[in-house]
């Protein structure tokens, strides 16, 4: 064989092998890894994740409004929350963004996360809400 034929050869037989690797990863219905991005659409949503994993929340909110996103309830034995990030969508005065919660599973259970979308100095109930289940393996 000449030097060319190996190199299509191989080349075949390195596309064979990861075209098989997909596919059994295809067949064992596991997915890619990565930290799961939830929003809004996701209200109610129940989600499974393993102890040591972390999700993410990310919500559309103005804090120039005086409302902001906070944690209203969390069992803070199953689950860890970071301080919550604002990301402004442009640099106008007055401008909405979104803001993203980190929360990170610590012990095995099933638990409530609740956020509220409100001014904290007042008693009113939350603008809006947004909760969801988080099963802990």
């Amino acid at each position: 064989m000449t030097k060319r034929n190996i190199i299509i050869v191989g080349l075949l037989l390195v596309a064979l092998i990861a075209a098989g690797a997909l596919a059994a990863l295809a067949m064992s219905g596991d997915e890619p890894s990565g930290p799961a991005v939830l929003g809004a659409g996701d209200d109610g949503r129940s989600i499974e994740v393993k102890v040591g994993e972390s999700f993410t929340v990310v919500l559309e909110g103005n804090p120039s409004t005086g409302f902001g996103w906070q944690v209203e309830g969390i069992d803070e034995a199953m689950l860890s929350v970071g301080e919550p990030e604002y990301t402004s969508e442009s640099d106008l005065v007055g401008s909405g963004g979104t803001f993203t919660f980190t929360f990170t599973a610590v012990a095995a259970g099933e638990s409530q996360i609740n956020l509220g979308y409100s001014r904290p100095w007042e008693t009113a109930a939350p603008l809006q809400t947004f909760g969801l289940t988080v099963i802990v393996r």
